[in-house]
């Protein structure tokens, strides 16, 4: 008999603390309203919208060759485009315009520009259009870090392989 009590006993505090815990859950949390953070608006630095080609580099090179990818099929040709053209991208419908090469990319201020005729940081702006004449992408491709600013494309990468000087 003494038995039975004392299971009995246990029975009873087990079930006891089982529903004291399942009740504390099931309490919701107090919600504390915190002080709203005043968000001072920090102007974003204007993007430069300029390329100054410095006198010591101007006429120094001549095009710029793009390694063309086919995702598809991983064919990989390479492309030269003269500074100044626009060329079709072999059979891909799309177009490609070479804006600029600078050999030292940098922005100074308000300009992109290069900072040294030395090839420390060598970038191509570029325009690639489809067949329609829609532009896809028009920016800076770096040959040094070919995932900044990448061409993105369903079926084509494109990257700054290399740079032609002129003679």
């Amino acid at each position: 008999m003494y038995l039975k009590n004392r299971i009995f006993f246990l029975v009873a505090v087990m079930a006891a603390l089982s529903m004291v815990v399942l009740s504390g859950c099931q309490k919701k949390a107090q919600e504390i309203p915190l002080e709203e953070e005043i968000m001072e608006e920090v102007p974003m630095p204007q993007v430069p919208s300029t390329v100054m080609i410095p006198e010591e580099i101007a006429g120094k090179w001549k095009a710029v060759v793009l390694e063309l990818t086919d995702k598809d099929t991983n064919e990989v040709s390479e492309i030269t485009v003269n500074i100044g053209e626009t060329i079709p991208l072999a059979d891909t419908g799309l177009s490609v315009f070479v804006e600029a090469f600078l050999p030292s990319f940098t922005m100074a201020g308000d300009v992109f520009t290069s900072s040294s005729a030395d090839l420390n940081n060598p970038a191509a702006r570029i325009k690639v259009t489809d067949s329609q004449g829609q532009e896809l992408f028009y920016k800076w491709l770096f040959a040094l870090y070919p995932a900044t600013h990448p061409f993105e494309h369903p079926k084509y990468a494109l990257i700054l392989k290399d740079y032609v000087a002129a003679k």
